[in-house]
């Protein structure tokens, strides 16, 4: 065995899982797109009662009553996690992964409740080197963030469209470094991005994120958005964009 194989294969895993909780994974038919919705983007999703829990995979898989090509699910929290959650996905057969989740905003004139579609992370994370990916930005696909700014745009969403920052410490953020990542123009900084960006470049899958703000670092402060009401109806807007896509 060469030093550099990888011992381990998700799929292996992910049939075996299936198949303990009565399922077969040559005959089930799992969603192609789905998206990894972050803590309340996920409890708005599930009280919409769109949807039905349907699999075990990468965690509880929902299937959308309208639309079995679509699929929704609780995603997980920091680059490893959420890399992991999507090598499950993936093997178990979705193509399509679209990570909605929250974001601090970086550049000055950003505000809680903004929506940001991001073209690509900069990697500041450890799980992407691990998978040969020892670059400074992890690119998103760009025609799945193609469709989703079509879909914002054929509703009237405003939203910024850019790259962002990837860390993997969450309460580490330095003025020194909002100050490089803004320089950049990268727009906000989040804990997922790179390390699904990573999978699915690694595994050949498609990956986008829809991002909403809910703070902002100033100069001055640490500006919360939680509570506040245009984060709530930036919330409730978000998801009423994805019900009506997977109708469509």
């Amino acid at each position: 065995m060469n030093m550099n194989d990888v011992l381990t294969d998700p799929y292996k895993l992910v049939r075996l899982e299936l198949q303990n909780a009565g399922f077969d994974i040559d005959r089930i038919k799992v969603p192609k797109r789905v998206y990894l919705l972050a803590d309340s983007l996920y409890d708005a999703m599930v009280s919409r009662d769109c949807g039905a829990y349907k699999y075990p995979l990468g965690g509880k898989l929902f299937v959308f009553n309208a639309n079995e090509d679509v699929g929704f699910i609780k995603g997980n929290m920091c680059a490893p996690a959420i890399a992991t959650q999507a090598e499950d996905l993936i093997a178990g057969g979705v193509q399509e992964l679209v990570h909605v989740g929250f974001a601090s905003g970086l550049q000055t004139d950003m505000k809680a409740g903004e929506l940001v579609l991001t073209d690509g992370a900069y990697n500041d994370t450890a799980v992407a080197g691990l998978y040969g990916f020892d670059l400074d930005v992890i690119e998103s696909t760009k025609s799945l963030t193609d469709e989703l700014e079509d879909c914002f745009r054929n509703n009237g969403i405003r939203y910024r469209r850019g790259k962002h920052w990837t860390t993997d410490a969450g309460y580490r953020e330095t003025w020194g470094q909002v100050i490089g990542y803004r320089e950049k123009g990268a727009l906000c900084v989040e804990m997922e991005g790179a390390g699904l960006f990573t999978i699915a470049n690694y595994r050949k899958c498609v990956a986008s994120a829809i991002y909403v703000i809910s703070d902002v670092y100033s100069e001055s402060e640490w500006e919360l958005g939680w509570g506040e009401n245009n984060l709530s109806d930036s919330i409730e807007q978000v998801i009423d964009l994805i019900i009506a896509a997977a109708h469509a």
